[in-house]
């Protein structure tokens, strides 16, 4: 699969965000009591907690592999504008989930970071975000350095 780094492009690879073969970066996270609503399955609001953690080891691995080999500042962050969250199945406590990430397409300053939510048995749910690099000093979009897009890609790209 080919990562798309431009900002449109009329030829998409297939990504299949409900298939644990689609990524090779992962989470766990284990299922709190806390994590359950009325009805006994875990809550909505728990899985965004699951993907927010996944979206954010990511970043700073990134980061620190970054800052490492770089002079790069913390003059910029990533900011989320967008989550659609598809709840596929239920879960159940007590238990543990695996969270796929993947990045299936870097723009100038935003990227498309696609997410699955998986039990032992299942796919749960599936997530698509958009993540902003966002400039703390203007309060606004900034474009990517080329350095942060390829260790972002090295870190999540899909796997082929």
């Amino acid at each position: 699969m080919t990562v798309s780094k431009k900002k449109s492009s009329s030829h998409k690879a297939e990504f299949l965000a409900n298939e644990k073969h689609s990524y090779r970066r992962w989470t766990r996270e284990i299922i709190r009591y806390g994590d359950l609503d009325p009805v006994g399955h875990v809550n909505n609001n728990a899985y965004g907690l699951f993907i927010e953690n996944a979206r954010t080891m990511l970043f700073m691995d990134a980061e620190r592999q970054i800052k490492s080999g770089s002079n790069l500042g913390s003059e910029c962050d990533w900011v989320l504008r967008k989550l659609d969250i598809d709840f596929l199945r239920e879960i159940h406590y007590p238990g543990e989930v695996e969270v796929g990430i993947a990045i299936t397409r870097i723009g100038t300053s935003s990227m498309v970071v696609n997410h699955g939510v998986f039990t032992e048995d299942y796919c749960a749910a599936t997530a698509v975000g958009i993540s902003v690099y966002f400039d703390l000093k203007t309060r606004s979009s900034t474009a990517i350095p080329e350095i942060i897009q390829q260790t972002m890609l090295d870190l999540a790209a899909p796997k082929n």
